[in-house]
């Protein structure tokens, strides 16, 4: 009896020892693979940020010594940040390379420490090493309790307890295949936060430490996943989780129906350069929740479940309307969420206005993917912003047509300067009184060998979203000086009125470009009359008055263009430096049908006239219109009644010859 009680004793003391040895392993092996399969993609992708709370999450278990992350050349490439681990960790590590040479775990264990080696994969392909070092010295201590169990079990199988014994053989080792499943569970990827501790002594800790691990390492998980997934300014879902939830929606629901609304904010980069970022973020917040608000009030209604709202770009949001497809809603809806945009926001000490165009899609009739939806949302926006923005337009097969066209157009125009396929064309300028050639407008032409002649409206619009109107704006200036001074170098006394676009003045180097340009040409400042549109005036007169004032002050006069459709003050007109008022080609045109518009081209004649400054009537094609124009007391007048326009070497005949004769006579019979 005591022979065999001695070889039982012996046999559960080995028994014991390679249980905790076991367990050892199996825990820095859970660990490891819990680490390589969290890390994985983050290697691959040199995204190393993420790692650092993992180990740090990690080595603050209690068995846990250091937790350090190889790159596939063997360097350590992350650690934890409060490692017990003493002396100085090498940089590279060979046992580490080798790891990841053969793909295999390599476990090394001494009297104080288990080190486990084991691969990271990423799609069967070795793209580092995980090591996670375990403390043996709970190893140490659990060798003596089991020394002292042996003792004991020794002790009472001499009185022949040895049911007592194995039970405590039974209470030492419960557990320990419960948290082994954990941490398999763990390193696919599933973690249980809920597992149950029911074992006493080590193991149980054990099971404690490896729940607080889960526990942790979950909230980080969601952290990560929040940061990922919401904008930062907003706080609404951003681009990646509108298009997840976009493919959610409408390419995993075959049988989905609904409506896309892309909403892009107008000229919100002004706002920005005018007060800066910190007034642009915070606008953004107020905008973006009233989008919220305004989508939930209005289409909510509406669609078959909750539409799902996103800031897709930098000032562009995006909302998903499941089930709602009644085009004629859509459309009179939009305008009313538009027109609630639009209302002032407070940004201390600020009342700003931004406005919104906005395009709408249907799925699947304008696209059975997300993609193809939301393309189709982005073109219908900026056929919006072509025709006026602050609107909201419904996309239509045109629109797709029109797209490709300007694509086209874009494509041709981005090397148009450099292949000389832009010239400059002048049309005359008549003084009504003598009926001669004052001067001329400088018009940009474009003539390419694909595309034939592009009209002004169809590019220019694209040149100014495209970043090209600056260079485009100073060749026009610089071209048109140069024909201008031949001209004066013959003798004729001539002007030359050149536009300004309203792009070119959000640029901090317009005005020293622009007086660099003049001072190169040589030309007489005061033949030179800069023309700038009465809506770039009034979206910021301030900044408008500080970047043409050194210009006006060189002697260069100032003409205000499109005069009547800006909605600019008289305020406003008769403070600014300008010389001269451009009546819109608009009001011309229907003089002689419209008795309200000749009232008002009389009332802008008589304004001038106060203001003491000279007129320019735009599009006369008719006799009358020169007649009544002439009679009204307009100071000069340009159309096609006398020349479209037209090459400098043809302008140059008509200043040399002399106009049309029987224009002129037309004109001032």
């Amino acid at each position: 009896m005591i022979s065999f009680s001695l070889i039982m004793a012996f046999i559960n003391y080995r028994d014991e020892m390679q249980a905790v040895e076991d367990g050892i392993e199996r825990a820095a092996r859970g660990h490891a693979k819990l680490i390589a399969a969290l890390t994985a993609d983050k290697i691959e992708q040199n995204d190393f940020a993420p790692l650092q709370p993992l180990l740090n999450a990690l080595a603050s278990e209690p068995e846990v010594v250091a937790a350090k992350i190889f790159s596939a050349s063997g360097n350590m490439i992350a650690f934890d940040s409060s490692s017990r681990e003493t002396g100085v960790s090498p940089a590279s590590d060979p046992i580490a390379r080798r790891v990841v040479g053969s793909r295999e775990p390599v476990s090394r264990r001494n009297a104080d420490f288990t080190d486990y080696y084991l691969p990271v994969l990423r799609e069967g392909e070795a793209v580092g090493a995980v090591l996670v070092k375990m403390s043996n010295g709970e190893l140490q201590a659990v060798r003596g309790d089991v020394l002292l169990q042996v003792l004991v079990l020794f002790g009472i199988l001499i009185v022949a307890v040895v049911p007592l014994g194995t039970y405590m053989m039974y209470r030492s080792t419960r557990g320990i295949s419960r948290v082994t499943q954990a941490a398999n569970e763990a390193a696919q990827g599933f973690l249980d936060p809920n597992m149950v501790v029911d074992a006493n002594g080590e193991v149980g800790e054990l099971q404690e430490a490896f729940k607080a691990m889960a526990v942790n390492l979950r909230k980080t998980i969601k952290h990560i996943e929040y940061l990922a997934h919401v904008d930062g300014v907003t706080g609404l879902p951003n681009r990646l989780k509108f298009e997840n939830t976009a493919i959610q929606l409408i390419d995993l629901s075959p049988r989905a129906e609904g409506a896309v609304l892309f909403i892009d904010l107008d000229r919100f980069k002004m706002i920005n350069d005018m007060h800066g970022h910190a007034v642009g973020d915070e606008l953004l917040k107020h905008v973006a929740e009233r989008i919220r608000s305004l989508v939930a009030e209005y289409f909510e209604p509406h669609t078959t479940s909750a539409p799902f709202v996103a800031r897709f770009a930098g000032d562009e949001f995006v909302a998903v309307l499941p089930g709602m497809t009644d085009a004629g809603k859509l459309v009179e809806l939009s305008e009313i969420v538009i027109e609630k945009i639009g209302r002032p926001v407070r940004v201390d000490p600020l009342s700003l206005i931004v406005r919104a165009s906005m395009g709408i899609a249907l799925y699947p009739q304008d696209g059975q993917v997300a993609d193809d939806v939301l393309r189709c949302a982005d073109m219908a926006m900026y056929r919006s912003k072509e025709d006026g923005r602050d609107q909201a337009t419904i996309f239509n097969e045109k629109i797709r047509e029109q797209a490709l066209e300007r694509q086209k157009i874009e494509r041709h125009l981005m090397s148009a300067l450099d292949n000389n396929e832009l010239r400059v064309f002048y049309q005359p300028k008549i003084d009504l009184v003598s009926g001669n050639i004052i001067g001329s407008e400088a018009l940009l032409r474009w003539t390419n060998p694909e595309l034939g002649n592009v009209p002004p409206f169809k590019f220019v619009p694209i040149a100014e979203e495209c970043g090209l109107m600056t260079p485009i704006g100073e060749f026009v200036l610089r071209q048109s000086l140069e024909d201008m001074n031949r001209l004066l170098a013959e003798g004729h006394d001539l002007k030359i009125a050149v536009n300004v676009a309203p792009v070119q003045f959000q640029s901090v180097y317009f005005t020293d470009r622009t007086l660099g340009i003049l001072g190169e040409s040589g030309f007489p400042l005061d033949r030179l009359e800069l023309e700038i549109t009465e809506s770039s005036v009034m979206d910021d007169p301030a900044r408008v008055m500080d970047q043409i004032m050194p210009i006006k002050e060189e002697g260069v006069l100032l003409a205000i263009d499109d005069f009547g459709t800006g909605y600019s003050s008289l305020n406003t007109l008769a403070t600014m430096p300008f010389d001269t008022i451009k009546i819109d080609r608009s009001f011309i045109r229907d003089m002689a049908a419209d008795e309200n518009q000749r009232a008002i081209v009389q009332l802008i004649l008589m304004m001038a006239r106060q203001l003491k400054m000279k007129t320019v009537a735009e599009g006369i094609e008719t006799p009358l219109q020169f007649d009544q124009l002439r009679t009204w007391g307009a100071s000069y007048a340009q159309g096609y009644l006398w020349s479209p326009p037209v090459e400098y070497a043809a302008f140059a005949g008509m200043v040399r010859n002399g106009l049309n004769p029987a224009a002129t006579m037309d004109a001032t019979a």
